[in-house]
C-alpha cells in the first residue's frame, strides 16, 4: 500500500519536507553540546533555515559558537538542502516501488527541465554520484592546501566542510573571518570557484557536458550541446566576466588598494563567481563602494542555473528575457536563439518569474526596514542587500545581518525558504496543464508607455 504521503501533490511535499528539515535541524543546533555558549530559538532557526536553503547567512560564529556536533549538523544539513528532498524522496521511493507515480514523474522533469530520455530513476542516481564525487574531489583537492597548515584531522574536516558548501553554494566557513586570510591563495581560491561553478551550472549542463567529452568533442563541442546548455554557459561567461571586470574596475583603488594586480584580479574574480549565490567571500562586503554592492544585487538576484543546487531567478530566465527584449529593438515577431524560435510559453514564464521575484524582493526589503530600526542613508541599501542576498540564497553580508532584531530575523528566514523554494513551486504552477476555454474574449489594446 503506497505511502499517503506520496499520494500528495508534489509540491507541498517538497515544502513540507523543507520545513520539516529546518525544524529538525533547529532542534539539533538547540541541544546543549551543538554550541559552545547555547544558542535561542530564533537564532537556531535562522541557522537552521539558511543551511537547509543553501544561504550560508548567519548570525551566530559558525567557526566559534558551534562544536564539532554543531558543525556536523550544519554540514549534513547543507548537504541536504543540496541535494533537495525532493531527489532523495525520488530516490527512496524507486528503492521501495517499481515505478513512480505520473504526478511526481512529471514534476520532476519539470523540476529539472530536462534529459527526457532518461528514467527518473537513473537520473536521480547520476545526481546523487556527481554530487558526492566532486565533493569528494574537491575536498581532496583542499586537503592537499589544508595540509600544510593544520594538523591532518583538523585540515580533513575544513576540507569536507568547504567543500560541501562550496559545491552546495552555501557558503558557511569554518573559519572565523570566512576566506578572507586566503584572499592570495591562488590553489585554494580556483579550487572554490571551480566547485561553485560545478553546484551551479545544473545537473543537465554538467551531463551533456560530460558526454561532450566523452564523446571526445565529435562534430564541435558547442554544436553537440542542447540550446538550453549553450545559453546557460553563455550567460554564466558573460556574467562571470562581467562581474569581475566590474568589481575590479570600482575597487582597484577602493578596497584593494595596497593589494598587487594578480590578487586584485584573484579576489574580484572570485567574488564575481561566489556572489551568484555562493556566498564566500575574500574581501570585506561592508567597505565595498555602493557601485560594486548594486552590482552584486543584479548577480545575485540572477543567481545559477536550473537544475542546480544555486538559487535566483537563473541564468536562463535572464538569458531568455534579454533575447525577448532585443527581439522587440529589432523588431522580430519571435525572439530567436541560434536559429529557433524560443516558445512562448518559455517567454511568458520567465518574464512572470522575474516580475514576481522583483515585487517579492521590494516587499521583503520593505518589511526589513520597518521591522528594523532606520540607518540613515545607507539603510535602504544595505535591506536590499540582505534581502536579495537571501533571495537569491547566496549569503553574502554587508554587516547587516548580525544587527537584524528578532521580527528581522523571522523575515529573512521567510526570503531564505520563498527563495529556495518559491521559483521552483511557481515553475512547477506555471507549467502545469492549461485549463483549456470553450470561447475566447475579444481583444482591446491599451496605451502603454
Amino acid at each position: 500500500m503506497k505511502s499517503v504521503f506520496f499520494q500528495s501533490s508534489p509540491i507541498r511535499t517538497v515544502l513540507l519536507s523543507f520545513l520539516a528539515l529546518i525544524l529538525t535541524g533547529t532542534l539539533l543546533l538547540m541541544l546543549p553540546f551543538s554550541t559552545k555558549g547555547g544558542i535561542g530559538f530564533i537564532d537556531a532557526l535562522f541557522t537552521s533555515t539558511s543551511a537547509v536553503c543553501v544561504t550560508g547567512l548567519a548570525v551566530r560564529d559558525t567557526a566559534r559558537d558551534f562544536t564539532l556536533f554543531g558543525k556536523a549538523v550544519i554540514a549534513l544539513l547543507i548537504q541536504l538542502g543540496g541535494l533537495g528532498i525532493m531527489t532523495f524522496s525520488l530516490a527512496l521511493v524507486s528503492m521501495f516501488q517499481e515505478s513512480i507515480s505520473i504526478k511526481w514523474r512529471f514534476t520532476f522533469k519539470e523540476m529539472y527541465s530536462d534529459i527526457r530520455k532518461m528514467p527518473v530513476g537513473t537520473m536521480v542516481k547520476r545526481i546523487v554520484l556527481y554530487t558526492f564525487f566532486m565533493e569528494a574531489l574537491f575536498a581532496l583537492a583542499l586537503f592537499a592546501d589544508f595540509a600544510g597548515e593544520f594538523p591532518l584531522l583538523e585540515a580533513l574536516g575544513h576540507s569536507v566542510f568547504h567543500s560541501v558548501s562550496a559545491f552546495c553554494n552555501a557558503g558557511f566557513s569554518t573559519f572565523p573571518d570566512g576566506l578572507l586570510s586566503y584572499r592570495g591563495r591562488v590553489f585554494l581560491n580556483i579550487i572554490i570557484i571551480l566547485a561553485i561553478i560545478s553546484g551551479g551550472l545544473g545537473f543537465v549542463a554538467i551531463h551533456e557536458i560530460r558526454r561532450q567529452f566523452a564523446r571526445g568533442f565529435a562534430g564541435g563541442f558547442f554544436s553537440g550541446l542542447s540550446h538550453h546548455t549553450r545559453l546557460v554557459l553563455v550567460v554564466t561567461g558573460i556574467l562571470i566576466a562581467g562581474g569581475t571586470a566590474v568589481i575590479l574596475l570600482m575597487e582597484w583603488n577602493y578596497s584593494l588598494a595596497g593589494e598587487s594586480p594578480g590578487t586584485k584580479f584573484l579576489a574580484s574574480l572570485f567574488q564575481s563567481v561566489t556572489c551568484r549565490t555562493a556566498g564566500f567571500n575574500t574581501v570585506d562586503i561592508a567597505h565595498l563602494h555602493q557601485s560594486t554592492l548594486l552590482v552584486m544585487i543584479i548577480l545575485m538576484f540572477i543567481g545559477g542555473s536550473p537544475g542546480s543546487i544555486a538559487g535566483g531567478v537563473k541564468t536562463t530566465t535572464a538569458g531568455v528575457a534579454f533575447i525577448m527584449l532585443y527581439s522587440k529593438f529589432k523588431g522580430e515577431s519571435q525572439p530567436v536563439l541560434w536559429k529557433r524560435a524560443i516558445d512562448r510559453d518559455t517567454v511568458d514564464r520567465s518574464a512572470t518569474l522575474i516580475i514576481l521575484s522583483l515585487a517579492f524582493v521590494l516587499f521583503s526589503t520593505f518589511m526589513v526596514m520597518i521591522t528594523d530600526n532606520p540607518v540613515p542613508g545607507e539603510h535602504f541599501l544595505l535591506s536590499l542587500f540582505e534581502t536579495v542576498s537571501a533571495f537569491g540564497t547566496v549569503g553574502l553580508t554587508a554587516g547587516a545581518t548580525g544587527s537584524l532584531s528578532s521580527a528581522g530575523k523571522l523575515i529573512i528566514c521567510a526570503v531564505m525558504y520563498v527563495g529556495r523554494l518559491g521559483p521552483l513551486t511557481l515553475m512547477a504552477a506555471l507549467t502545469a496543464r492549461k485549463k483549456t476555454a470553450d470561447f475566447e474574449y475579444p481583444e482591446e489594446h491599451i496605451m502603454v508607455g
